[in-house]
């Protein structure tokens, strides 16, 4: 696994990346709409300029892990609140941003990559404030690739059919598939037993994920655990996150011949209709 230094220059290398491209935009490439649904191009930019990451961050160095002013405890927290108010916030971002958006979200990438770059060797297990809980500062890092990158695809391969993930942000995104998994899928009551789906990675690191949705919670778990799976399935990396984060349908991966499968057809094919966000 990568170190959290060597992920703090995955964070620089990818927001050079991005500015760059989104420097090369035109007044209309900004209103084309991007991968996310009802987003354009500039709705996506700003919801990655009005991310609170550089606060809680930098509040959580200094040792404090409790609410900002204004935030909610995480007490009061729930999940579809949390989607629709990151949906919300990126409109109210735009709005308040008006022409100077990009430089605002070329500012929030600095600030970001300076920030992490001065992390102490014993900070990186230190707490932040985050909605749902406190989060450490690495996950933080982790949390803000993992944006960063996705939110890049959404926005680049609108321009470029052929646009691909880093190696590096494949990496950083397969840890972090956890937290997409939770927004994505749910608990399912019908069901007498939880259904498996086993991911293998062949590269840019070979993995293991299983994904086990059962009537009380949704788990996903690194390697293979003690229950046989329903359904393998076989890809590389940068396929696994793309499906996980419900960039590229199951069905369309398939079809496409990027990814493979095993077991029970039924479950296999009707992957992609367990989504229910993300």
């Amino acid at each position: 696994m990568q170190s959290p230094v060597d992920r703090a220059g995955v964070l620089r290398q990818e927001a050079a990346a991005f500015k760059e491209r989104i420097a090369a935009l035109s007044p209309e490439d900004w209103e084309r709409p991007s991968a996310c649904d009802g987003w354009s191009v500039a709705d996506v930019v700003a919801h990655l300029s009005g991310q609170a990451f550089v606060l809680n961050v930098g509040r959580g160095l200094q040792g404090d892990y409790s609410p900002p002013p204004g935030a909610a405890p995480v007490t009061d927290h729930n999940e579809d609140e949390f989607a629709q108010n990151i949906f919300q916030r990126a409109f109210n971002t735009r709005a308040e941003a008006g022409d100077q958006l990009q430089q605002i979200l070329f500012q929030r990438l600095d600030e970001a990559v300076d920030l992490f770059d001065t992390v102490e060797d014993g900070q990186w297990d230190n707490l932040c404030y985050w909605p749902p809980g406190p989060e450490s500062v690495r996950t933080m890092l982790d949390m803000r690739i993992s944006e960063l990158t996705m939110h890049a695809w959404d926005v680049c391969s609108r321009f470029d059919p052929d646009y691909h993930l880093s190696d590096g942000s494949v990496r950083v995104l397969m840890d972090t598939v956890n937290r997409a998994a939770r927004r994505a899928f749910r608990p399912d009551t019908t069901i007498p037993a939880p259904q498996v789906y086993r991911f293998v990675i062949d590269e840019p690191v070979q993995s293991v994920y299983e994904l086990a949705i059962a009537n009380e919670e949704v788990t996903l778990q690194v390697g293979e655990g003690n229950v046989d799976a329903d359904v393998i399935f076989r890809c590389d990396g940068e396929t696994y996150v793309m499906v996980m984060y419900g960039r590229i349908a199951p069905d369309d991966a398939i079809m496409a011949g990027k990814l493979d499968w095993d077991g029970d057809e039924r479950l296999a094919l009707g992957f992609g209709a367990r989504f229910l966000g993300g």
